[in-house]
């Protein structure tokens, strides 16, 4: 897998392969606050200082991960 910091052109990207990994919490109660984020979201999260690596395997992405840096660390979005 190879790892690669996004810039903000991947937020439709990261916005695939985030709905397909929470899809199957459509139905939960409540459902995961990911399946609301949409292409403008994260752009506009990205705009504030949000970063994302978007891992692929060949060129197909299959991962990704976002977070934002801080002085005291790093914070990892945390859906639900």
């Amino acid at each position: 897998m190879e790892l690669v910091l996004a810039d903000i052109k991947d937020a439709p990207i990261i916005h695939e392969v985030m709905i397909q990994a929470f899809q199957e919490y459509a139905a939960a109660t409540p459902p995961s606050s990911a399946l609301s984020e949409t292409v403008e979201s994260i752009e506009q999260g990205m705009q504030a200082g949000e970063q994302a690596f978007i891992g692929y395997m060949g060129r197909q992405p299959v991962a990704m991960v976002r977070f934002k840096l801080s002085t005291q660390g790093i914070y990892f979005l945390d859906y639900r």
